[in-house]
């Protein structure tokens, strides 16, 4: 953590999204004891790493996962997330790093 935001790193791959949920999930039970969820928008951003020879993993289901395990810990609902970027890319493990931060200055488009 580091201020509001929070940046997240899992070394490590699984093709059963329910367990990669309930590791996460356990990680912020233990650690962040006394973090508090907070309301507003925020934007999270999911990279997975991974090797030529780890498995593939639709991001969607990664997605999911990591918010599930986010919610009642970083923002009280995933409905809050307003922004959220994943990615696939290459790299010397499989891992996946997950940062969740607080929108600054929200601005609603309207029409002209």
């Amino acid at each position: 953590m580091s201020g509001d935001e929070l940046n997240l790193r899992v070394d490590a791959l699984t093709t059963q999204s329910r367990r990669f949920k309930a590791l996460i999930g356990e990680f912020f039970r233990l650690e962040f004891k006394r973090a508090r969820p907070k309301w507003g928008p925020y934007e999270v951003v999911i990279e997975i790493q991974r090797t030529p020879d780890s498995p593939t993993h639709d991001v969607d289901n990664v997605a999911k996962a990591v918010l599930d395990a986010l919610t009642g810990v970083v923002f009280h609902d995933d409905s809050q997330v307003e922004r959220l970027l994943v990615t696939k890319t290459e790299g010397e493990r499989p891992r996946i790093c997950v940062t969740a931060r607080p929108m600054k200055d929200v601005k609603v488009l309207e029409e002209a």
